[in-house]
């Protein structure tokens, strides 16, 4: 385990007590990877053949409930000291579950499940009600909200592990712009750009990538076999993870240089997206920056084929233990904005003569919004166009 993750834990395990002890919630039963990682400092894992399971108690020690196979990494990676085993595949371990519950002396107690909020259960639904009998009279209660309030605050060893990724990716944007000439296939730009991130000590990399006339709208796709023509835009979305945590941003170029109308539209779309950016202040509704950047994109006077960000019904989202969390920059999401919050801020259009989508990476602090994906947009303008 990190060295980090050793302070770490405890004091997100003490935070999250405070908001079960106004909530009522006598233990939380955990079973999605990213909220397994961070109350037991194991790295993500997602398995549906070997689930795993944690039961954190608002008071006494946490257990963790590993298939015998991942025994060795919690013991050894992990923080946790009472580890469990079951042998059985594909399968929630509830008697495992309902054991450690009855050491705990909590089986007539109120248990928060990940029910909602974008948090999935490796565990079908099936299960899930197999859960819920086996623990009767017990009762199961969403912690969804409650889980989210203690992860949407970043911790400064959070925020530096979001740099680092921040970092590598925007030199991997370098590195591989500077490599990219007509007569490369998309495939060819995309292997360039996991390979800078691997090298550059990115973990997990991961791109998107579309280019030429017909293929704007696409930003979700991977690369194909298309062959790069001179005046074709190649824009990619993409990132990596340092200790699991995440980068996420978007970068440009137009091979053989930009044309007039490319750069006037990529240069409102950079304009709108300082806006948001300047509004990711402490106490501000993330529906209000949603509200501005939306009507911002409304008013353009640009021939598009789709609103990116109005296809996708938000402006941004949260980061951190996964690419995408909550919150979603949306005009329906209540959240306010607080410190230590990574936002992304992505307003975007797509035209038939480009993709116009700077994302960015922003952290919420007490005053000023830093940007945390330096890589630099303003510069890149002057070297590739966008």
């Amino acid at each position: 385990m990190s060295n980090w993750l050793r302070s770490e834990v405890p004091q997100r395990i003490k935070r999250v007590r405070g908001y079960m002890e106004q909530e009522g919630i006598d233990a939380l039963l955990l079973f999605s990877g990213a909220n397994l990682a961070y109350f037991t400092g194991l790295p993500v894992v997602r398995s549906g053949s070997r689930p795993a399971a944690l039961v954190l108690p608002r008071r006494g020690e946490p257990a963790l409930i590993v298939h015998e196979a991942r025994q060795y990494e919690a013991r050894a990676l992990g923080l946790v000291r009472d580890v469990r085993t079951y042998t059985r595949l594909s399968y929630l371990p509830i008697d495992a579950l309902r054991r450690a519950i009855q050491d705990l002396g909590l089986v007539r107690g109120t248990f928060g499940v990940e029910f909602g909020g974008e948090m999935v259960l490796d565990a079908s639904f099936g299960d899930v009600l197999a859960l819920q009998d086996a623990l009767a009279p017990a009762r199961l209660t969403d912690a969804s909200q409650l889980l989210w309030q203690v992860r949407m605050i970043k911790s400064v060893g959070e925020i530096e592990r979001v740099q680092r990724a921040c970092d590598i990716t925007s030199r991997a944007y370098e590195q591989t712009f500077s490599t990219v000439v007509a007569g490369m296939r998309e495939i060819d730009v995309e292997g360039t750009m996991l390979a800078a991130m691997l090298g550059l000590g990115g973990r997990s990399p991961w791109a998107l990538i579309t280019s030429g006339s017909g293929n704007y709208d696409m930003v979700s796709k991977g690369a194909t076999e298309r062959v790069l023509e001179t005046g074709d835009m190649v824009w990619m979305d993409c990132g990596c993870s340092v200790d699991g945590y995440w980068s996420d941003f978007s970068r440009a170029m137009v091979i053989g240089g930009p044309s007039q109308a490319q750069q006037d539209v990529q240069l409102q779309i950079n304009t709108i997206t300082e806006v948001g950016i300047q509004m990711l202040r402490p106490g501000t509704p993330v529906a209000e920056v949603a509200a501005r950047c939306n009507a911002a994109v409304a008013a353009l006077a640009v021939p598009i084929s789709s609103s990116i960000s109005g296809l996708a019904g938000r402006v941004g989202h949260g980061l951190g233990l996964l690419v995408t969390e909550l919150p979603s920059v949306s005009e329906a999401d209540q959240t306010v904005l607080a410190p230590g919050m990574i936002i992304t801020i992505e307003p975007g259009v797509a035209t038939d003569f480009g993709t116009f989508h700077t994302e960015q990476n922003v952290l919420v602090t007490p005053s000023e919004p830093q940007v945390l994906s330096a890589s630099d947009w303003k510069r890149r303008s002057t070297m590739a166009g966008l």
